[in-house]
């Protein structure tokens, strides 16, 4: 009889500690569906600024899940507020011929811009040639810009070809001649000439929707509460001013913080950034995903007449999650359980496979998931409060059947 118990308590005890585990599994709260998709292979989800102030900072609650409930892996990606890019701009180069004692290469400058260097592609080999560089604007008189250069190649084990650069004085010739000096030794084999470039370009934002604005007027003061739906991560902040044709003042976003004062709790205004309103600019002012549902703009007007403020524009640079997704199929976003780290995918180590310009699709409304699971019917013993009862219950057993067991050992004088 005893055994029998013992069996009904352990196992009493283990379905109960799976029910525990139960509690620690994937919990989520919201999700919203993509539109459909309409070509295989890696697709860009464009997160809604809606759905972007739900998550966590960084995104370690998001989920992607297909129609049959598999986990799909992603990649995030975010745009910043200004990218630069270097590029290689190439020039044509319009003759490119072998003679018995040296190779003669012309390139052309078609704007005849001006220039200091060429950056030249050279495949590899372990060479050293003597080098001159001639110009023209016709390609019948030629004139000397840079002699008797002299090239040594590197090696270079990560790629198959070297770019060396070539520097001469600042010119804008329209033709340029480069004399290799092979001295009857087989040419070296250069694949481009041209130059790096810098290109600078802005990220790309989404205006959030349902900017509420205040305004109050005090002495010497104007306070415009922001406020939105929602949590929001702020990137940038424009300001549409009504007021006369030159105005200048001093002013800064501020936020309400709550403070202890003599025991008692008082508000007061904790500056986050300072900025200016100006007649001669577009009022903007810039953040790096600043998290607020409020917001104040505490404009100092001193003796002038206040401002008005006739409306606030936000916005938040666009966030995406890349995933490799089916034709014609949609995928459901779960987001909202805190208690999940980011995922660790293996696509991560291949970011440099995927493509650029991929196709972009967008995410519908969100729907609260977790609402709709506490309006199930469910069974009482999956209450988490019965469980720890149960747990409770379980415990006491155990603790009086362990008493009862040392009181039943023999003791060392009955031995």
């Amino acid at each position: 009889m005893k055994s029998l118990f013992r069996n009904f308590v352990i196992v009493f005890v283990f379905l109960n500690v799976v029910s525990v585990f139960s509690l620690f599994s994937q919990d989520f709260k919201w999700e919203s569906k993509t539109a459909k998709v309409e070509k295989t292979g890696f697709n860009q989800i464009v997160l809604s600024t809606e759905l972007s102030g739900m998550l966590k900072p960084d995104l370690a609650d998001l989920r992607i899940y297909d129609s049959t409930g598999n986990e799909v892996p992603y990649i995030q990606y975010s745009e910043k507020p200004i990218l630069y890019k270097q590029m290689f701009k190439e020039y044509t180069i319009i003759k490119k011929e072998h003679k018995y004692d040296y190779t003669r290469l012309v390139i052309h400058n078609p704007k005849k811009s001006e220039i200091t260097n060429f950056s030249l592609v050279i495949k590899n080999a372990d060479v050293r040639k003597w080098l001159t560089l001639n110009a023209s604007d016709d390609q019948k008189e030629w004139y000397a810009l840079k002699e008797h250069y002299y090239f040594q190649s590197f090696y270079n084990d990560d790629n198959t070809s070297e770019i060396r650069v070539l520097n001469f004085p600042k010119s804008n010739y329209e033709y340029y001649e480069l004399l290799i000096f092979d001295y009857f030794d087989n040419p070296i084999n250069i694949l481009k000439a041209g130059y790096y470039d810098w290109s600078v370009e802005t990220g790309k934002y989404s205006q959030i929707n349902n900017v509420k604005i205040s305004q109050t007027d005090t002495l010497k003061q104007s306070i415009i509460k922001i406020s939105f739906d929602q949590q929001q991560y702020i990137d940038k902040l424009q300001f549409i001013v009504d007021g006369p044709e030159f105005y200048f003042r001093d002013a800064s976003i501020s936020i309400v913080k709550s403070i202890i004062v003599k025991g008692e709790a008082q508000s007061e205004y904790e500056e986050i950034k300072p900025t200016k309103i100006t007649s001669n600019s577009e009022n903007v002012i810039t953040f790096s995903a600043f998290p607020a549902k409020e917001l104040y703009l505490i404009i100092q007007n001193f003796d002038d007449k206040p401002l008005r403020i006739k409306e606030v524009k936000a916005f938040e640079l666009n966030h995406y999650v890349i995933a490799n997704l089916n034709e014609g199929g949609t995928y459901s976003l779960k987001f909202g359980d805190n208690k999940l780290n980011p995922p660790i995918y293996d696509l991560k180590f291949f970011t440099d496979s995927i493509p650029d310009n991929l196709p972009q699709i967008t995410t519908g409304n969100i729907k609260n998931i977790e609402k709709i699971a506490v309006q199930e019917n469910k069974p009482f013993y999956s209450n988490p409060f019965f469980i720890w009862i149960v747990i409770a219950f379980v415990a006491i057993i155990i603790a009086l059947i362990s008493i009862k067991m040392i009181k039943e050992m023999p003791k060392k004088d009955e031995v």
